[in-house]
């Protein structure tokens, strides 16, 4: 007896119906095999490092769930394809006018030269975390990514401009001492940020010590490089200045006779 006559006699005349076969799982897109060059790798590292030090200091989400090396890889192939001008973390009020900015821009070569870091880490200026209500990531690019646009991870598009709040705008020295000159760092705070200091100690070197009476804030580490020049420091002298938190302890930026 064949086999078509013995499911006939257990099921009836009609075939068993056959399930159609499971529809394929959609696999993971693969990126293009394609490697970053180390150099433009570890410039992209440190920029993600700085920006995690921020993020962690202000209690800032920065990065969306795994996102952060998509940005690192992204911003490793923009600078392997020499199309990355800047990177910029901006800190935005309610108004959404910017309060703080931490700006990173790129040289395609070492510099030469030893760099001093005063800080010896990022910058972090005191602010009134209460004031801060959103963040942004922004780049700047040179107009090449149509040549590796199939090799990013995030899709990048326009941002607008915000205004910044009227402040002062200073060098970090930690970008480039930790990259050896391929990166520069500038730091824009908002005026509002600033305090008042009254010098109590100072020293030979160009270096003084000041409390903040309304803060209760004593020994601020003041150096004459950011101050105005021909400024010299005097015991009881009276000034003002953006503070930043620094491995060393609190710092003063933007230094201005009262």
């Amino acid at each position: 007896m064949k086999i078509n006559d013995i499911f006939n006699r257990l099921f009836g005349e009609n075939p068993v119906p056959v399930r159609p076969p499971a529809p394929p799982v959609p696999q993971p897109k693969r990126e293009p095999n394609y490697t970053i060059p180390d150099d433009c790798l570890m410039q992209s590292k440190k920029v993600v490092s700085q920006l995690d030090t921020i993020g962690r200091s202000y209690n800032l989400p920065i990065w969306a769930p795994q996102s952060k090396e998509d940005h690192q890889h992204d911003w490793g192939v923009m600078l392997a394809h020499d199309d990355l001008q800047s990177v910029r973390l901006e800190l935005l009020a309610a108004d959404k006018t910017v309060l703080f900015e931490f700006k990173i821009h790129f040289a395609r070569h070492k510099a030469n030269g030893r760099f001093i870091d005063s800080a010896n880490g990022v910058e972090l200026p005191v602010l009134d975390h209460a004031s801060v209500t959103g963040h942004r990531l922004i780049i700047q690019q040179s107009g090449r990514e149509s040549v590796y646009r199939h090799l990013l991870r995030i899709g990048w598009s326009p941002a607008e401009t915000l205004p910044k709040r009227r402040g002062n705008t200073f060098a970090s020295e930690h970008a480039r001492r930790i990259t050896g000159g391929r990166q520069r760092a500038e730091v824009h705070v908002s005026a509002e940020a600033r305090q008042r200091l009254v010098v109590t100690q100072t020293g030979d070197d160009g270096y003084a010590f000041g409390d903040v009476p309304a803060k209760g804030w004593k020994g601020v580490f003041l150096l004459r490089k950011f101050a105005p020049p021909g400024l010299q420091f005097k015991i009881g002298q009276q000034l003002t200045a953006l503070l930043v938190q620094t491995p060393r302890g609190v710092q003063a930026r933007a230094i201005r006779a009262n």
